[in-house]
């Protein structure tokens, strides 16, 4: 059988998936920001040497003389080393260069599209040339205007580009820091995940939703039992005053009319179920019942014996839950002078709890929403606090206990709501009774 994951097991988990996802995701884009920040680094200075070179008098007046590239390969390769950039390429207003970082390439034709430089534009970005695939800028080479109106011709081009290789490894150089600082507050937010779920768990005093769910079960019980003490003192201030007035019969008579003997016993009640918890439970639900105006029977079918295992143990505090709840919601649906019938027994492998009532019934479309937390159908009052949470309580047990619950129209004409849950395997012998036997064809 599957164990359910713990609550402190689940608030970690939780919060150290949201610690990782921020950061992430900060990380992402954080690295995202800074390769961007890289390349407009590198784009100003490649811009910045590039038009330098285009506008160096040395370069310009090299042009003109019989081998240009005696002049602007040195030049360019000074420029080169001083700027740390790949390469400085010049070429003419045909594409032929006049310098490069490999002498036999001077004099050919560069590999990529010279056209947007020789019309006059600035060109950037990523191509493959000679060296590699590079990023890089692409500016025209104005020469001197025939006279001052008239534009100045572009007779070559300037163009610095650094390779993409070095570029990624200048980013891996700086996302060092940045890969450290993330991996520091991923371990600072999973220790304060690890702190949060401790004090969580401290101010529920170590309490599993199932042990919550089981005092707030108490608590009803609890108040049932104020009530029924209540109603029995003032029982007992008239039964005191009948015997002052010396009217014995009217006060035994009062006594037989109040039905109090019978209620005393949680045998009176469910003589077959001998499982003191779920005695103790009906005993309870009776009484809350009858004093909304509510009858509750307990079929003459059930049956359970009292838990022998700590796993049969455990079984039936989930059943108490499930019933509890169950009979609750049965009282509220059918409200003043309505019927509420519940069966519980142990058949085969498997512990049966089933509760009918008269009320309205729950709607086909609905059967699937009740199980839902804050899901419910009951007018606002006072409780609305407490509303949509009893069924779905009983849905966790099932799910955790591998369960059934089926939704569906019982005898008395409004809903009946079975739940099976399996019983241990050291506990199906022994919970099963001779009363259960053909109780899954009785009614009542």
């Amino acid at each position: 059988m599957r164990r359910a994951m713990t609550l402190r097991a689940q608030l970690l988990m939780l919060q150290v998936v949201i610690v990782l996802v921020l950061v992430c995701t900060t990380g992402f884009v954080a690295s995202t920001l800074q390769e961007r920040q890289l390349r407009d680094a590198y784009i100003d200075r490649m811009t910045g040497v590039a038009q330098s070179v285009a506008r160096l008098p040395a370069i310009l007046e090299a042009y003109d003389d019989e081998d240009p590239s005696a002049t602007i390969q040195p030049i360019a390769e000074v420029i080169r080393e001083a700027s740390e950039v790949t390469y400085v390429v010049v070429t003419d207003e045909n594409g032929v260069r006049y310098s490069h970082p490999d002498p036999e390439q001077i004099g050919r034709r560069v590999s990529t599209d010279p056209s947007v430089p020789l019309s006059g534009h600035v060109w950037t970005g990523t191509q493959t040339g000679t060296l590699g695939t590079s990023w890089r800028v692409k500016v025209p080479v104005f020469g001197h205007a025939a006279d001052d109106a008239a534009p100045a011709p572009v007779i070559g081009t300037a163009s610095v580009g650094i390779l993409e290789s070095e570029l990624r490894a200048d980013l891996t150089d700086d996302r060092g820091w940045l890969l450290g600082a993330l991996a520091v507050a991923a371990a600072v937010g999973v220790l304060c995940a690890a702190w949060v779920t401790r004090l969580v768990r401290r101010r529920i005093y170590l309490l599993e939703p199932e042990d919550i769910a089981g005092l707030l079960e108490t608590r009803g019980l609890t108040d049932a039992l104020r009530s029924q003490s209540h109603e029995f003192a003032n029982t007992v201030h008239v039964i005191s005053g009948l015997l002052e007035l010396g009217r014995t019969e009217e006060a035994v008579a009062f006594i037989e009319r109040s039905g109090y003997g019978g209620l005393l016993t949680s045998s009176a009640v469910a003589p077959g179920v001998r499982s003191p918890e779920l005695a103790a439970l009906l005993l309870v639900k009776a009484i809350t019942a009858r004093e909304r105006g509510v009858i509750l029977d307990i079929d003459d079918a059930s049956a359970l014996d009292p838990p022998t295992t700590p796993e049969a143990s455990s079984l039936h505090t989930d059943a108490l839950v499930v019933l509890g709840n169950l009979i609750d919601n049965a009282v509220d649906a059918v409200g003043p002078e309505g019927r509420v019938r519940v069966l519980l027994h142990a058949d085969g492998a498997l512990l049966h709890l089933r509760v009918d009532d008269d009320g309205p019934g729950i709607p086909a479309n609905l059967h699937h929403q009740v199980f839902k937390a804050g899901f419910s159908t009951k007018v606002l009052g006072d409780r609305e606090h407490s509303r949509g949470i009893g069924l779905a309580l009983v849905r966790r047990v099932v799910d955790r206990r591998d369960g059934e619950v089926v939704i569906d129209t019982g005898d008395l004409g409004g809903a009946r709501i079975t739940v099976e849950l399996p019983l241990p395997a050291s506990a199906s012998d022994a919970e099963r009774t001779p009363a259960a036997a053909g109780t899954r064809e009785t009614t009542s």
